[in-house]
């Protein structure tokens, strides 16, 4: 079997009503000339070729420019990556976004989290130098995947999106249905990055590009590094095809927050915090990557492949962290928000506060391989034949020293005002440090393990005689997955001299003291004294020595550890099918995935005072149905449903039966945290129905409603429990009885190609997500998912037309909870509307090189919540503007 066609038969459609609704837009001004062309039948010049050798329809090849000649238009750059994209869109039987490289280490983000953002219904935040935290239709179940295969990091179950480099990546698939034939895993959608082949380029490619990004907070100009070289040859033993990609990336970061903390009730029925401060966290992130491919298809019905992709990043950073006690019961003058009894300044002369400043240290090294190797046999014009095989390996550690040092401040003064809180102390010069002592040593160090095996092999078979059904396919994938991991006891040990006669002043200490970095916003303090976090990572062994008396690391928690391994047998039947209904043409296909699994959970318990090891085995089969339709009105209208089951097995930390207390302190409550072997794993029933209208090659309107409806969802639930007589408020993980999220999604791309001159590169992308919905709790009341926005939009501007290319877009989400019941307390955090604008113009200086320049965070934008309303601040968050520029060369 050469090729399997799609087996769908051709819609039917009017051409004389075609042609008059075209006419139609056309003169409206909604269709450029170029969409009426191609409704009309005019050609599209051919061009790149997907992953599998076959040009996907409508697909075009890889360049900078649109030309015309006679009635054939060549699409290319920016509109081929659209037009491949859309094509993928509307030909697939699921729900699925798609984002396609418009040529080699192109895509303006730096990681594929950063890329996601652009997708309709797909949020991102940014913190830590980069995006990292990746939300569908405002849920974090996503699976993520490589190449279709899973792929994790450390004891997580999903890869870590930052870590792939753009630069790697061919095309990133977001479904938000999930087909039977898909890896099992996620209840929010599938995140599918799919990286270059040596035989998706017709012959020797290579790519070299070089980047400087420069961050605005944290002063830092990084370089960015990355190339690859592919070639393919034609032998007597068949063609082979071999790739090499690496790539490096430094970030140097700078985040900052100003907190307020708790509210509480103050005397004469007053509510406000009794503390203000700052968070300052920086670091510097050095990540490698590269990957090989080789291919051979020794012939026409046979192809083999063997990849490797590695990751490795090495991730010093540190947390300043400044406390400020305000001078509540000591006859301080205090003011109120007008009209309310809400705490907006506070001031004494006198008070001789506490203070306190801390310096969390980081340490970060973490790697992960993955090898996976596999073949592809047409055993005959009916019948083909895939299979598998991959093996993943992850680390982390993690030392994690922290200091708090403390002082006494003479004068004091503090406010909050339009979600901000400040503080000084007036007639000091805090920035001294010359009256802080050495309080408090946290020896905190910790190591993740994980690996797995995994073996999938899958058929697809094409009948002779084609009627209702067109194609089955069915396959089995088994996996065995373990994953550990031990951290050293927490709590901490307080100096000898603290608060004593014999305290240890910070001033003492050769190399000890630094100032924090100056922040950005004006919130009081600009700067305050903290431990050099060089310090406390290359002197930990002093430390230690300083604190207890040795030089004895901390020892390991066995309380902290848990080893869980996972058994996955998974089975599946597909049917594709089509007819018609009313002279309708229908395709679509019926399927079912049963999944079993087996896992063997170990760790420990403390039972009248003595560690003792728990383990406990459990084992259950999920069923998995998924229907999918499609409904093809006309070559460019179609109307989709589609309607699945899918489950998410909890983190494995969740599982952990043992329980790790942590000591109240100066700072901190008495806290415990625990596992639940018994956790069910989350499921969902998801209905996706869309109308789908394709009036141009690069032009489109689509719209989706969708719903899903959860059972077994997952929170973590803080409760009162003592033990040796003291009360911690403990967290655990656990199944609530049910949820619903459902809402809207519509999306618009197209380019102006009829407009006149240099007005022809126009083009537009807008998207908008409404959702709504929410989590039933034990006590009858539906809180909305943490997280999860009712609004959100994405605008983005495109031009390109000659040697110029740019993009322009604006990123908005409304308001959402991003954590219920904070810290036990009766407030939600609630954060405000999230908004963003980033950049990059590209310009051609020759046919092989071309220069961009690019920008993040142009609008150096604000993160606030609140506790629950507005007058009540949590905190507002600053991150880095950064400006890149890169030189890139293709051969």
């Amino acid at each position: 079997m050469k090729t399997i066609p799609s087996g769908r038969s051709a819609p039917k459609s009017c051409p004389s009503a075609l042609k008059a609704t075209v006419a139609v837009l056309a003169a409206a001004g909604v269709l450029s000339s170029a969409s009426v062309w191609a409704q009309q039948g005019v050609a599209v010049q051919p061009g790149a070729q997907d992953s599998a050798g076959a040009s996907p329809a409508g697909a075009t090849g890889a360049g900078d420019a649109v030309a015309q000649t006679g009635a054939v238009v060549t699409v290319t750059g920016i509109r081929s990556a659209a037009r491949n994209a859309q094509a993928f869109k509307q030909n697939n039987e699921q729900v699925v976004d798609s984002i396609v490289a418009d040529d080699i280490g192109k895509f303006p983000d730096k990681n594929v989290a950063e890329i996601l953002g652009r997708i309709t219904g797909v949020q991102i935040i940014r913190e830590a130098g980069e995006a990292g935290n990746v939300v569908i239709r405002g849920l974090p179940g996503a699976v993520t995947l490589l190449n279709g295969r899973e792929m994790f990091s450390a004891v997580s179950r999903s890869l870590f999106l930052a870590d792939i480099p753009t630069t790697m990546l061919s095309r990133l698939d977001v479904y938000k249905s999930q087909g039977v034939d898909m890896v099992e895993g996620g209840t929010a959608g599938v995140i599918d990055v799919r990286t270059n082949r040596p035989f998706d380029f017709k012959g020797y490619t290579a790519s070299l590009m070089g980047r400087a990004e420069n961050r605005d907070k944290s002063s830092a100009t990084d370089p960015q590094l990355s190339g690859m070289v592919s070639n393919r040859w034609k032998t007597a033993y068949g063609e082979f095809g071999a790739l090499l990609g690496y790539s490096y990336q430094r970030g140097r970061y700078q985040d900052e927050a100003a907190w307020v903390g708790i509210p509480l009730s103050i005397e004469n029925g007053l509510t406000g915090p009794d503390t203000i401060g700052r968070t300052m966290t920086g670091g510097d992130r050095k990540r490698w990557a590269g990957n090989g491919v080789l291919q051979w298809r020794p012939n026409s019905d046979v192809e083999v492949f063997a990849e490797v992709i590695n990751t490795r990043i090495e991730h010093d950073a540190q947390t300043n962290f400044f406390l400020g006690q305000l001078p509540l019961n000591k006859g301080a003058t205090i003011a109120t928000v007008p009209g309310t009894n809400y705490l907006q300044s506070i001031s004494k002369d006198g008070a001789d506060q506490w203070t306190l400043s801390s310096t969390q240290g980081r340490r970060q090294y973490s790697r992960t391989t993955q090898a996976a190797t596999g073949a592809t046999w047409d055993v005959n014009d009916r019948l083909r034949l895939k299979t598998e095989l991959a093996r993943t390996t992850s680390k982390f550690r993690n030392q994690n020293p922290i200091v708090d040092i403390v002082g006494y401040m003479p004068n004091v003064s503090g406010s909050i005002d339009n979600g901000v809180g400040s503080i000084t102390y007036p007639g000091s010069d805090i920035t001294t440090g010359s009256n802080f002592f050495l309080e408090k040593f946290f020896d905190q160090h910790g190591h993740d393990e994980g690996s797995s095996t995994d073996w999938r092999l899958d058929a697809i078979y094409e009948p002779a005689n084609k009627g209702f059904f067109r194609e089955f396919s069915g396959g089995v994938r088994i996996a065995k997955r373990r994953a550990t991991s031990i951290h050293g006891i927490e709590g901490s040990v307080n100096h000898p001299g603290a608060y004593s006669p014999n305290q240890v002043m910070i001033n003492s200490i050769p190399g000890f003291t630094c100032l924090s970095p100056a922040t950005a916003g004006n919130y009081g303090i600009a700067q305050f004294p903290i431990p050099c976090a060089g310090y406390l990572l290359n002197n930990t062994s002093d430390l230690r020595q300083t604190f207890t008396g040795t030089t004895t690391p901390n020892p390991e928690d066995p309380l902290s550890y848990y080893a869980d391994i996972e058994k996955t047998q998974a089975i599946y039947g597909k049917a594709d099918i089509a007819f018609d209904a009313w002279s309708v043409p229908v395709d679509g296909s019926v399927g079912l995935r049963a999944v079993r699994t087996e896992q063997d959970l170990r760790g420990n318990s403390l039972i009248n005072n003595a560690v003792v090891g728990a383990s406990t085995k459990t084992t259950g089969t999920d069923y998995l149905p998924n229907v999918a339709l499609r409904a093809r009105f006309r070559d460019d209208l179609q109307a989709r449903f589609t309607w699945g089951k899918a489950t998410q097995r909890p983190a494995f930390v969740d599982f952990n039966p043992g329980l790790v207390l942590h000591a109240a302190g100066n700072t901190t409550l008495a806290t415990g945290t625990s596992g639940n072997p018994s956790l069910k794993p989350i499921e969902s029933k998801n209905m996706d129905a869309s109308l789908e209208w394709y009036f141009a090659p690069t032009g489109s309107v689509t719209g989706t409603v969708f719903s899903h409806e959860f059972k077994n969802y997952i929170r973590r639930k803080s409760t009162p429990e003592t033990y040796d007589g003291i009360t911690y408020d403990v967290s655990r993980p656990y199944n609530t009885s049910d949820g619903k999220l459902e809402g809207v999604e519509i999306a618009y791309k197209q380019f102006y190609d009829w407009l006149p001159g240099w007005l022809s590169g126009f083009g537009v992308e807008a998207n908008g997500t409404y959702t709504h919905g929410g989590l039933t709790e034990p006590d009858g009341k539906v809180n909305s998912f943490a997280g999860m926005s009712k609004w959100a939009y994405n605008l983005i501007g495109l031009y390109e037309r000659g040697d110029w290319s740019a993009r322009v877009a604006w990123s908005w989400r409304s308001r959402f909870v991003s954590e219920y019941a904070y810290r036990a307390s009766q407030y939600d955090l609630v954060v405000d509307p999230m908004k963003s604008l980033d950049a990059s113009v590209t310009y051609k200086l020759t046919k092989n090189v071309s220069l961009t320049v690019d920008g993040t965070n142009l609008t150096d934008f604000k993160y606030k919540d609140y506790h629950s309303v507005p007058q009540l601040a949590r905190d507002i968050r600053r991150y880095d503007r950064t400006i890149g520029v890169a030189l890139r060369w293709k051969n």
